[in-house]
């Protein structure tokens, strides 16, 4: 055991067992390892070791010593359909589908989109970031879809990366969210960071934390009780636009991790779509827009509406 952290059991998880609580805060971390930690004693309550079927409660404080991370695998080629949006000899970007992992990570082994792109190009990707991630210039997370750019060199990689890294990229995104936007648009601007009782989670905090700013736009679907939400980050902070969304009210439909109710409409995923990315060819010098259309799940929910509402946004920033 390497990490002795304190955990208060949040209201959403109380009666729940152990075992699901903590693979639910803590998804690093498969639940058959977070069990065997837990039959170790890894996991106190006032001293007392607890067992994996335990249920909590709401405010125990919980003293964990986490096992140590296994470091990700190196991804190996592994052919998979794939929607190329765009393509020459210095980068590649994909429409992301969901529930599919960008690169290998230390609680997943197995296929990879990371894999997937050895495969489709022949292990032509850059490799001057971590062994784990070749050509990964960001990052979607599992649940979402959309625009994932990945770069072929090493140079254009050290380009894309400045661009990110100065914000002249731009990104928009589109989400499904619980509740009625009071406001027709506006901007979050809350500072992002660590929550300090759910490690794995991040949240806005008033002291500390990152500086993150993400534009956005409502469209109230009243009859269904959701907000579909077009958003521009400015930054990019992990997890920024569930966190915003969630600290605003409307946690993003089927993101139970930051908060949204078990409602209508019932869905499986996270519904949050990377629409847009538009920056500078690493070689060419010329601009580039890459879009990915609304997936199916997410449009079926919008109907015709979705439509309308892009052409007009696409519009307004050309």
């Amino acid at each position: 055991m390497s990490e002795k952290i304190a955990y208060a059991v949040p209201e959403g998880q109380a009666g729940l067992r152990l075992d699901v609580a903590l693979a639910q805060s803590f998804p690093e971390f498969s639940r058959t390892l977070l069990q065997r930690a837990i039959g170790a004693g890894a996991v106190r309550l006032g001293g007392r070791p607890l067992l994996a079927r335990e249920r909590l409660r709401s405010g125990d404080l919980l003293e964990i010593s986490f096992p140590e991370k296994p470091a990700p695998a190196e991804p190996t080629p592994c052919p998979m359909a794939l929607r190329i949006l765009y393509e020459d000899d210095q980068l590649v970007a994909i429409d992301k589908p969901a529930g599919e992992i960008v690169h290998p990570v230390a609680a997943r082994s197995g296929p990879s989109l990371t894999g997937a792109l050895l495969a489709h190009t022949g292990g032509a990707l850059s490799h001057c970031g971590e062994a784990y991630r070749p050509g990964v210039v960001h990052r979607l997370d599992r649940d979402s879809t959309g625009v994932l750019l990945f770069a072929k060199t090493d140079d254009a990689h050290r380009a894309l990366a400045q661009q990110f890294e100065k914000r002249s990229v731009k990104k928009i995104y589109e989400a499904l969210a619980h509740g009625i936007a009071a406001r027709p648009a506006g901007t979050a601007t809350g500072s992002v960071g660590r929550d300090p009782h759910r490690r794995t989670r991040r949240t806005v905090l008033r002291l500390g934390g990152k500086e993150a700013r993400t534009d956005w736009e409502a469209f109230p679907c009243g009859e269904q009780n959701f907000t579909h939400f077009i958003l521009r980050p400015r930054s990019g902070r992990t997890h920024q636009i569930r966190v915003h969304l969630a600290a605003m009210g409307h946690p993003i439909l089927g993101d139970g991790f930051y908060g949204c109710p078990d409602r209508e409409p019932p869905v499986p995923r996270v519904l949050l779509h990377a629409r847009l990315l538009a920056f500078v060819h690493p070689t060419s010098g010329l601009r580039i827009a890459i879009e990915a259309p609304l997936p199916e799940d997410m449009a079926s929910l919008l109907g015709p509406r979705e439509d309308l509402r892009w052409q007009k946004e696409k519009n307004l920033n050309n």
